[in-house]
């Protein structure tokens, strides 16, 4: 293959990376409200059945049954929902956690970039006001520099699409 050719599909493949990063970040506040409902959603299928969730070396996920009579339950097809949940609740609180210690490393400006433009949505033209920038130019040196760090640090979210 060509230098030219590898070129561009490095371009594209940081290109997509970009892309799913900047996904995370706009459902950053809908994670959270994801996780609520699913912990709410465990709990009324498995009402003070469980005590300890948990995963061993190899990745498997285990729970750990309060009492005896509640054995029974863990045969009922409600046991794969409660896993299935809180496989979710975990993922949704990896990338959550992921993104709170990515964003404590950046500067004043980057975290409020990222504040408008991802968990609030804002076209650019509005954060480039509300950041007090004039040029077009400016806002997009600030987004580079934002992708470019959180590319580094958010790197375990990719996996997460």
């Amino acid at each position: 293959m060509n230098r030219e050719r590898m070129d561009k599909m490095n371009h594209q493949a940081k290109l997509e990376q970009e892309r799913t990063i900047e996904n995370h970040l706009r459902y950053y506040k809908t994670y959270l409200v994801g996780i609520e409902n699913c912990v709410q959603q465990l709990e009324y299928i498995m009402p003070n059945i469980t005590t300890k969730f948990g995963a061993d070396n190899h990745g498997a996920f285990f729970y750990i049954v309060s009492d005896s009579t509640a054995n029974i339950a863990i045969d009922r097809i409600e046991g794969k929902r409660a896993l299935d949940l809180r496989e979710e609740i975990e993922k949704y609180k990896i990338i959550t956690a992921s993104i709170d210690r990515a964003m404590k490393e950046l500067k004043a400006q980057e975290m409020d970039f990222v504040k408008y433009r991802y968990f609030d949505c804002l076209p650019i033209h509005e954060v480039k006001q509300k950041l007090g920038y004039s040029e077009e130019k400016s806002i997009y040196r600030i987004r580079r520099h934002v992708l470019d760090k959180l590319l580094i640090s958010l790197n375990n979210l990719l996996s997460f699409k």
